[in-house]
């Protein structure tokens, strides 16, 4: 039985994209599978044209078509990140980093006290706004970034959306000023108190660490990580 020609993949690559499929890798496994299921079919019913066979195998995606198999997909991706994200983030944990980190939640939080009573709430709300900026203006940048060279090269994958779009980093940061600017938390928390001051300061660290890991460690490591989850990806 004659397989698929080059041709034909190149169509099955053309289909899943016409079906909403924007990532190269998740199109190649669709690809893959497409291909496996037309050939099954051809062994059986050797009258069948491609576009016929293509058709029934499309069918048995179910009325979402190739939805379900994209969002199993991302949600495996970001999973993957996550564990990626942790891996880099306790690294900071381990000493000598964890000096540093304990060294900076005194700083802040000496910082904070000679901050007169009255501006050391507000004063937290801005530390935790300028990082949601950075995070915000360094996302803008790099998903620019990640567009064009998707471009340049015809490819998008999906592990590296994810990695340049900080794992949704943003949408949990800026719960964190929304949550502090609670009237019921500013009426009683005791910003004098010097062990809530090392729990704000704290907070803020852990939050720096994880803008740091993922806006400037993990991209940094990007071909490196895309390399291992893809092995066409070398071939750029």
């Amino acid at each position: 039985m004659v397989g698929l020609t080059q041709n034909q993949i190149q169509e099955l690559y053309k289909f899943t994209r016409i079906h909403f499929v924007e990532h190269y890798d998740l199109q190649t496994e669709l690809v893959d599978h497409l291909a496996n299921g037309i050939e099954e079919q051809w062994k059986r019913h050797p009258k069948l044209s491609f576009n016929e066979a293509c058709c029934l195998e499309f069918k048995k995606f179910g009325v979402a078509g190739f939805q379900d198999v994209i969002d199993k997909k991302g949600q495996a991706i970001r999973k993957k990140y996550r564990h990626i994200l942790w891996g880099f983030y306790k690294e900071f944990f381990r000493w000598p980093k964890i000096g540093l980190i304990f060294g900076l939640v005194l700083f802040i939080t000496t910082l904070l006290l000679f901050i007169p009573l009255v501006f050391r709430y507000n004063a937290v709300i801005a530390i935790f706004f300028l990082i949601v900026l950075t995070v915000f203006y360094s996302a803008f940048k790099s998903r620019r970034d990640n567009e064009l060279e998707a471009k340049k090269y015809g490819k998008k994958w999906m592990l590296k959306d994810v990695i340049y779009s900080y794992g949704n980093l943003i949408h949990m940061i800026n719960l964190l000023p929304l949550t502090l600017n609670m009237g019921y938390i500013r009426d009683r928390v005791p910003m004098d108190n010097f062990w809530v001051l090392m729990a704000f300061a704290l907070g803020i660290v852990l939050t720096l660490i994880l803008s740091y890991v993922t806006i400037f460690v993990i991209p940094s490591k990007a071909d490196e990580l895309l390399g291992k989850t893809y092995p066409e990806y070398k071939l750029l």
